[in-house]
C-alpha cells in the first residue's frame, strides 16, 4: 500500500541529515532526487540486495504483467468486450504489483544497509 507523504519526510534529504535518520527505512518515502537518479545501476544493485525469494515473486510479477498489459498494445482482432476485461486485467495487475513491491523500497533503495 502507497503511504501518503510524512511530514517526516523531508523535500531534500541532503539539507536534513538528521530527519534521514529519524525514519526507520521501512517508513521512508524517496526524494525526488533519490527517484530521478534511479537508474538501471542503480535496478540491478536493487535487483542483488533481494533474496532469491523477492527476486522470484518480483520476477513472476512482472511476467504476467507483460504478457497481460503487453497483448492491449497490439491490434489481435479481439472483441471490444475482450480488449476492455484485458485492460481491466492490467491496471488490476499493475496496482497488484505496486503493492507487492512498496514494501520493498528499503530494499531497492538501499536504505536498509546504510
Amino acid at each position: 500500500m502507497l503511504h501518503p507523504p510524512s511530514r517526516l519526510e523531508p523535500t531534500d534529504t541532503a539539507q536534513t541529515p538528521s530527519l534521514r535518520a529519524a525514519v526507520p527505512p521501512d517508513d521512508r518515502l524517496p526524494t525526488f532526487g533519490e527517484v530521478t537518479a534511479f537508474d538501471t545501476a542503480e535496478a540491478t544493485s536493487a535487483w542483488d540486495r533481494l533474496t532469491p525469494e523477492q527476486q522470484r515473486k518480483i520476477g513472476a510479477l512482472a511476467v504476467e504483467l507483460a504478457i497481460v498489459g503487453g497483448s492491449t498494445k497490439f491490434d489481435l482482432g479481439w472483441q471490444l468486450k475482450h480488449l476492455d476485461a484485458a485492460y481491466d486485467r492490467a491496471d488490476s495487475l499493475l496496482q497488484h504489483f505496486y503493492e507487492q513491491t512498496e514494501p520493498l523500497w528499503a530494499d531497492f533503495y538501499g536504505w536498509r544497509a546504510q
